[in-house]
C-alpha cells in the first residue's frame, strides 16, 4: 500500500479533481442543499450555503495528508461540478477503502457515477495498491447498488438494521471487489475474427442448433416454433461465424402489446434471445449480435429496446447493465393447476 492523496483523474467525461474554497456555490446549488439527494444519505441537505462553506474547508484542510482521497466530479464538457466521490472509511491494517458517492439529480442516470467509481478503483488498485474496495446502500435505494455491480464489485450479502440514512435506522446491502479479482481480467477462450449477418430460411437449423443449446432442448422440439418465426416478418435473427461454423445467434422481434417499462408507446424492439458458444465468449460477440437487434428494431420503427433475464443469472443480469439497459421492474410469477 502506497498512500499518494487525492490525485487529479480524467475518464472519458469527468474531471475528477480536489475541491476548492471555490465550490461552494455550485456544490450547495447541485447536490448539497437537495432533499431528494440526500434521502439514502446520512448528512443532512444544508440548509444555507454557509454549511456547505464550512463542509469544504474541512475538506480542503484535509487535502494536507496522503491518505485523504476525496474528489469533486465535474462534467468535462460543461465544467460544471456535479457530485462528489470519495472514501468514507479506510483500514490500512486491511488495505481497505470503503466509497461513497453522490451527485445533482439532474445528472442522475447518465452513468457519470459509474465512471468516477471505475476510475476509483483503478486507482485504489493500480496506484495506491489497496486489497479490498467496498461500498453499501440502503436496499429502498437499488440504483445505487446498480452502480456497484456495472464497476464489477461483488455483492456480499444483506445484513439487516445495520446502518442509518436519513430514513432512520436501515438495512444495508454490501458490496466489494478484491485486487486479486480486479486483476484476473479473463481473456477470450478463443480469439477470432468473426463474420455477422441476418438469418434467413436456410438457416433454421443453425439458429436451431445454438437455440438448443440455449434453452437445453432438443432440436425437434423447437425446430416447429422456429420455422413459425422465419415466416413471421416481426421476428429477426441474426448469426455470428467463425470462418463457416456458427458460433452465437441472436432472436430480436417487434412488440406491440405493453413491455414492461417502456415509456414511449409504439411498437417495441424485444431481444427474446442471445447466445454465443462458451468458447468464444468475451470476444464482444453478443454485443455486436445485440447492436444488430438494436439497429434492426429501429429500422422497423421502434424507439425502445427492451429484454429481459431470470433473476437468478447475475452474468446475464451484469452484462444487460454493461451494455446500457436499465432495470424496470422485478416481479415474481405465479401458476396453479385447476
Amino acid at each position: 500500500m502506497k498512500h499518494i492523496g487525492t490525485k487529479e483523474i480524467r475518464t472519458e467525461r469527468l474531471l475528477l479533481r480536489r475541491f476548492t474554497l471555490n465550490d461552494a456555490e455550485p456544490m450547495f446549488n447541485n447536490w448539497a442543499n437537495d432533499p431528494n439527494v440526500t434521502e439514502y444519505l446520512t448528512w443532512q441537505p444544508h440548509g444555507n450555503i454557509s454549511v456547505t462553506k464550512d463542509v469544504l474547508k474541512d475538506w480542503v484542510g484535509s487535502y494536507e495528508k496522503d491518505n485523504y482521497y476525496h474528489w469533486g466530479i465535474v462534467v468535462e464538457a460543461t465544467g460544471e461540478l456535479i457530485g462528489s466521490i470519495g472514501t468514507v472509511l479506510q483500514d490500512d491494517k486491511i488495505e481497505m477503502v470503503h466509497i461513497g458517492y453522490c451527485i445533482g439529480k439532474k445528472w442522475w442516470r447518465q452513468g457519470y457515477v459509474s465512471e468516477a467509481l471505475a476510475a476509483l478503483i483503478k486507482f485504489f488498485f493500480e496506484e495506491v495498491y489497496m486489497n479490498r474496495i467496498e461500498s453499501r446502500h440502503d436496499p429502498r435505494n437499488p440504483n445505487s447498488g446498480k452502480v456497484m455491480i456495472k464497476c464489477g464489485m461483488k455483492y456480499e450479502g444483506h445484513m439487516r438494521q445495520a446502518d442509518w440514512s436519513n430514513q432512520g435506522i436501515c438495512d444495508a446491502a454490501n458490496y466489494a471487489l478484491l485486487a486479486k479479482d480486479y486483476f484476473r481480467k479473463p481473456l477470450p477462450t478463443k480469439i477470432v475474427e468473426v463474420l455477422y449477418r441476418c438469418a434467413d430460411k436456410s438457416d433454421i437449423d443453425a439458429v436451431t442448433d445454438l437455440l438448443c443449446e440455449l434453452y437445453e432442448m432438443e432440436h425437434g422440439e423447437l425446430l416447429d416454433e422456429n420455422k413459425t418465426h422465419f415466416s413471421d416478418r416481426r421476428q429477426g435473427f441474426f448469426l455470428a461465424f467463425a470462418g463457416d461454423k456458427p458460433i452465437g445467434v441472436a432472436h430480436v422481434s417487434l412488440r406491440n402489446d405493453y413491455v414492461n417499462g417502456t415509456e414511449l408507446g409504439g411498437t417495441c424492439g424485444y431481444l427474446e434471445a442471445i447466445y454465443v458458444k462458451p468458447e468464444y465468449r468475451l470476444n464482444g460477440i453478443a454485443v455486436a449480435l445485440i447492436r444488430l437487434c438494436e439497429k434492426w428494431a429501429k429500422e422497423n420503427g421502434c424507439r425502445e429496446f427492451a429484454s429481459d433475464c431470470p433473476l437468478h443469472n447475475i452474468e446475464s443480469y451484469r452484462f444487460h447493465l454493461h451494455i446500457g439497459f436499465v432495470e424496470t421492474e422485478r416481479c415474481i410469477f405465479f401458476r396453479k393447476d385447476i
